[in-house]
């Protein structure tokens, strides 16, 4: 029973893989807005690097035990972020992500956020971005990141 509770519970924090696509909700807070109730533009950055970890998370990478046990850390390197239509306080986003691209030493991530109204989804994302990510070590140099990412979501590498 407690092994059931504890996969529920991150299942339903980690959000979901579905046909190679990756979904996270979030919910817009007060601290996430600019003084006119719109989310500050570097929040984004912030809602699609939960987004990644959570979809770690729910592969079963732990990304603080490869820096504990392998000096080995996920960095960004290049983001290209494109805001259509800001979210405001109290929205629901869902944050779709899928692999753009794979090589040995760096992934593109693409991430886009819909708003959510009841139980319908936006037909174009409000935000859009693309990250590429590379895995160091301790002295900065990069690292082959394909052996780490060795899960069908990642299947390019």
């Amino acid at each position: 029973m407690k092994n059931l509770l504890k996969s529920e519970i991150n299942n339903l924090i980690n959000g979901e893989i579905i046909n190679n696509t990756h979904y996270y909700l979030t919910r817009i807070f007060y601290e996430d807005t600019d003084a006119g109730g719109v989310v500050y533009h570097a929040n984004y950055l912030k809602f699609f690097e939960r987004a990644r970890t959570s979809l770690l998370n729910l592969i079963n990478i732990d990304q603080k035990q490869l820096l504990e046990k392998n000096k080995l850390g996920f960095v960004v390197r290049d983001i290209n972020l494109r805001i259509n239509k800001p979210f405001q306080l109290n929205q629901i986003l869902l944050v779709k992500s899928c692999l753009k691209s794979a090589k040995k030493s760096c992934i593109v991530l693409k991430h886009e956020a819909f708003e959510t109204i009841q139980d319908t989804i936006s037909k174009n994302p409000n935000v859009a971005c693309e990250i590429q990510i590379v895995m160091i070590n301790h002295q900065n140099k990069v690292k082959d990141i394909s052996k780490i990412l060795d899960h069908p979501f990642f299947k390019k590498i």
